[in-house]
């Protein structure tokens, strides 16, 4: 693989709003040169003056094109300023399956539970389609057993859980049809190991959850190690849409509460510098506005190689990735590429798929 392009954008010395007024100041410039082209086409046009027909199309070329660039990043930037960031949940629902990864499932509920907001712990027995229903009872016991120990997980962190045991013939359908009916603002899952192959990476459970969710949904995607979650180091990749703003937002929530640093990373082509450099100083913006920082850093290269690279020369403890934002003639729950990212991240996953 040819060695990749680096641009670190370090935090500024001074405060975000700052940043804003020189992104206010260049959308102000692109909008004269835009003014000014369209002004001089007009002259050119009532005078019938050729001459001033070509400077005229180059600004407005320049003026336009650089609006364009400018505009989303500065709307949504003046649409953010001075709007609270809602990460905890009111109502959050964790189903559980297996023993060792347990901890780490309940904690990060812990963490996104608002206070005096409900931790719902859920373990769905699935009953096939050729057996009664009474088969069920014959899983209980284990069920019983599994959500005991989640839930003093939980009452270390001072959570008081409400446990649940339900039958059901399809699992996702249970899942869904709860989190429906307690009005759950986040479900928490986790993925299968990544040993298996591609194509059921997550599983029919966790991804027919995650694309149906009447809410907001992580998927929790263990090392092959299963380590616990931890978050000294989160490493956020962006595309500078809402489920990776979404991640930045949660990733910022984490450190502010534990300790940790962030990277937000850019993958492109060369030609992508300046539109990578508007995206990484909004996310800078962003974090401190809600007083926290994050280093910015721009790669060219292969999207997938980049990531995985800096992960494991930074020593990440945590990706934190938003789900894909593509068509639904996409099979899987990502993308190829975000899929590629999950089977070779040498450190836990954390996927965001958000409804803000």
């Amino acid at each position: 693989m040819p060695e990749a392009n680096v641009v670190r954008y370090k935090k500024s010395e001074k405060p975000g709003k700052i940043a804003f007024s020189i992104l206010a100041l260049d959308a102000l410039l692109s909008i004269a040169l835009l003014a000014m082209g369209l002004y001089m086409f007009a002259l050119g046009i009532s005078r019938s003056t050729s001459m001033l027909v070509l400077p005229a199309v180059l600004f407005v070329s320049i003026g336009g094109y650089k609006a364009a660039k400018l505009y989303p990043i500065l709307m949504a930037s003046i649409g953010s300023e001075g709007q609270p960031v809602t990460v905890l949940h009111n109502s959050v629902l964790v189903p559980i399956s297996r023993p060792e990864t347990l901890e780490s499932h309940v904690n990060l509920g812990c963490d996104m539970v608002a206070p005096g907001g409900t931790l719902r712990l859920l373990y769905v027995i699935e009953v096939p389609q050729q057996v009664p229903f009474d088969y069920a009872d014959t899983r209980k016991a284990k069920a019983r057993e599994l959500l005991t120990l989640a839930a003093s997980y939980a009452e270390k962190r001072g959570v008081m859980p409400k446990l649940e045991i339900v039958a059901a013939r399809v699992i996702p359908e249970a899942i869904l049809e709860l989190a429906d009916r307690y009005k759950v603002d986040l479900i928490i899952m986790g993925s299968s190991q990544r040993t298996v192959p591609e194509k059921v990476l997550f599983g029919n459970v966790v991804d027919r959850v995650l694309r149906e969710a009447p809410c907001e949904a992580l998927i929790f995607s263990y090392s092959k190690t299963l380590q616990p979650i931890k978050y000294y180091k989160i490493l956020v990749p962006t595309s500078g849409y809402k489920h990776a703003e979404r991640a930045l937002d949660i990733a910022i929530h984490l450190t502010k509460k534990f300790g940790g640093k962030i990277t937000s990373l850019y993958v492109g082509q060369a030609s992508d510098a300046e539109k990578a450099k508007l995206i990484l100083k909004k996310a800078q913006m962003h974090a401190e506005r809600l007083g926290s920082s994050v280093e910015t850093l721009f790669k060219t290269g292969s999207v997938i190689d980049n990531i995985i690279d800096e992960a494991k020369s930074g020593s990440y403890s945590l990706i934190i990735i938003g789900s894909t934002e593509r068509p639904a003639y996409y099979t899987f729950l990502l993308g190829s590429t975000a899929d590629e990212i999950v089977t070779r991240a040498p450190c836990n996953v954390l996927i965001v798929h958000t409804k803000k």
